[in-house]
């Protein structure tokens, strides 16, 4: 892949495109600030360079200025091999080497640990060397292969070297030469540093240009993930413990004044690079030669600073909001399911309403909003006989939630009240695994929806109440829409209808076809759906005493749904004409059925927008 094969849009004329060309134009008259020379090639640099360039986490890119001049990546290159290190050789051998406290010194001082014989972190000189020292292979080209394909995957595209700069910062590093030998001597690292050094000035020669930079800090936004190609370059657990020493020791000894003014994880270069992180949400690069006495860029700690306050990014100013995880709580009084009831079965269902409870669930799901859900989900077991929680809008869960949430099944089981968890998009499927284990097979995942629960709920009062319409086979004169007629009217009617039985998945009536006849059911519950791109939706549900089909006796046309059979059914049919004959022969009996269609549809259009806005 060349540069010309950079993935994903280039976004310039928008909203946040034009913020950063204002904001380059400002700062482009900040002429303060020397260029590094201590490397020769460096002090070749152009002083009015300044470009900037912003990834999102979801792999829009936003630039302005001179955001395409490729540069070395100097000592920002050292999270992402402290960050190889770790997912290597893990965390307690990497401690044993390079802690994690800043020094208060220059990046380049020499100056060890002595007190527990090690370097002070991995963001200065002396940490970077032993670092670099855990990554060096058998051969100079094979520690420059593996260096390469990390910061390459980190990129989104093939990096290479500055040959020159290497050469130079291999002529001229005397001073890390000296750091390297203290800690040899010290045994922190092995023999053969020039080895070792080879590897640190290759690193710190790989050329990127902003856009370059900001894709690797975005990559550490996405807990490891790549913006631009998906790959999961670090596991989230080193992202964190890279972010951790960028935030306190990424902008050297100006690392305490940077938390306080900017507060966001950064790390920064001699070349004039500077590259911030907003976890979860985007990574930020500056480019400008100009640096100050400690050896930041002072434009792009003011592009920094303008940024984060500009858009309230400080870490520790969380705009969030645990209460907004509720999305709604409702009961079975408030909300029906999509099956249809007699009015006989309504009346039950009335009573037992409330003994229903439905949490729905949105946004972020982090260790306070947990916290109030769990909350929330115990008071509505004290009251409720099921409780659902509703996860079809929630975007992701962290570790502190999930831990949470794992909890939530024993503060209900005490209460005598099932608890169900419905609506897992396949996202969070694998991170919620472990805490659905936890629940011990209480049917945590027998309702895909909340809806199917609800009407479950809804099955299990009117069994238990003993309520008509369920078992037995139910006689016209129990159907809905028959009601108000008398036994010769109903055996008018009797001497019409055909029965018929259909097992589990038959299709009764198809969408599209003519509408020939009306169906009663006499047991069992059929499904009414339509057509919805691959597949159908389900919009409605029918038991026992109810019809459907009965658009027919209005205007015989096409049929506009589905219904199957969601398990054994029997339906009695009336063919249309048999009807027709019935309004001629007998009006009366036509007169009451109309009246009952009628109100039934009524029925069924109120259920259907208080469930759009429900289940829609």
């Amino acid at each position: 892949m060349n540069i010309a094969d950079r993935p994903g849009p280039l976004l310039g004329s928008s909203v946040l495109g034009r913020y950063l060309e204002t904001l380059v134009s400002d700062l482009s008259r900040l002429n303060i600030g020397d260029i590094a020379t201590y490397i020769p090639q460096l002090g070749l640099a152009d002083p009015t360079d300044f470009g900037v360039a912003i990834v999102t986490a979801d792999g829009r890119q936003y630039k302005a200025g001179t955001c395409d001049r490729r540069v070395t990546i100097q000592s920002v290159s050292k999270p992402f091999m402290y960050g190889q290190a770790l997912d290597q050789f893990g965390r307690e051998v990497v401690l044993k080497s390079v802690g994690v406290e800043p020094t208060g010194e220059r990046f380049n001082a020499i100056v060890l640990d002595e007190a527990n014989n090690r370097a002070f972190n991995p963001m200065v000189n002396s940490g970077a060397i032993v670092t670099a020292a855990l990554l060096t292979r058998d051969t100079p080209a094979q520690s420059e292969a593996d260096m390469l394909a990390l910061f390459s995957r980190l990129a989104g595209r093939q990096l290479d070297i500055d040959m020159p700069v290497f050469h130079s910062e291999h002529e001229t590093g005397h001073r890390n030469r000296a750091i390297a030998w203290l800690m040899v001597n010290a045994g922190i690292i092995e023999p053969e540093p020039d080895k070792v050094l080879d590897l640190y000035f290759k690193q710190c020669s790989v050329l990127v240009d902003c856009t370059d930079l900001a894709a690797m800090a975005c990559t550490l936004a996405k807990r490891g993930t790549q913006p631009f190609t998906g790959e999961q370059v670090f596991t989230p657990d080193t992202t964190r413990d890279i972010l951790s020493v960028m935030t306190t020791c990424g902008m050297y000894d100006y690392a305490g004044q940077w938390v306080y003014d900017v507060g966001l994880p950064a790390k920064s270069g001699v070349s004039g690079m500077i590259m911030a992180v907003v976890p979860g949400q985007l990574g930020l690069a500056v480019y400008s030669p100009l640096l100050d006495s400690v050896g930041n860029s002072v434009r792009g700690i003011e592009v920094c600073r303008r940024f984060a306050r500009d858009f309230g990014l400080h870490t520790c100013a969380s705009a969030l909001d645990p209460g907004g995880a509720i999305r709604r709580v409702y009961t079975a009084r408030e909300v029906r399911s999509l099956r249809q009831r007699t009015v006989a079965e309504r009346a039950v269902l009335d009573g037992a309403g409330a003994l229903f409870e439905a949490v729905e669930l949105t946004g972020p799901l982090y260790f306070a909003a947990a916290e109030r859900v769990a909350h929330r989900t115990a008071e509505a077991a004290q009251r409720a006989r099921t409780v659902v929680l509703d996860l079809t809008r929630v975007e992701s869960i962290d570790k502190g939630a999930l831990d949470i949430l794992r909890r939530v099944a024993s503060l209900t089981a005490s209460e005598s009240c099932r608890f169900h968890v419905t609506g897992i998009p396949d996202r969070l499927k694998a991170d919620l695994a472990e805490a659905l284990s936890a629940w011990n097979g209480t049917a945590v995942l027998a309702y895909p929806t909340t809806e199917s629960a609800l009407e479950a709920f809804e099955d299990g009062v009117l069994t238990g109440s003993g309520a008509i319409g369920i078992g037995d086979v139910m006689r016209l004169s129990q159907a809905d829409i028959f009601k108000g007629l008398g036994p010769e009217d109903i055996a008018v009617l009797e001497r019409a209808a055909s029965t018929f039985s259909y097992a589990a998945g038959d299709r009764i009536i198809t969408h599209g076809d003519d509408a020939l006849a009306v169906y009663v059911v006499a047991r069992g519950v059929v499904s009414i759906t339509i057509p919805l791109g691959s597949g159908t939706r389900r919009i409605s549900a029918v038991g026992a005493g109810q019809a459907f089909g009965e658009m027919a006796m209005l205007d015989g046309g096409r049929r506009s749904a589905n219904a199957v059979a969601s398990g054994a059914v029997i339906c009695h049919a009336f063919a249309i004409d048999a009807i027709r004959q019935i309004a001629k022969d007998h009006p009366h009996i036509y007169a009451v059925i109309l009246s009952n269609l009628v109100r039934s549809l009524s029925d069924r259009l109120r259920a259907a927008n208080e469930q759009l806005g429900t289940f829609g």
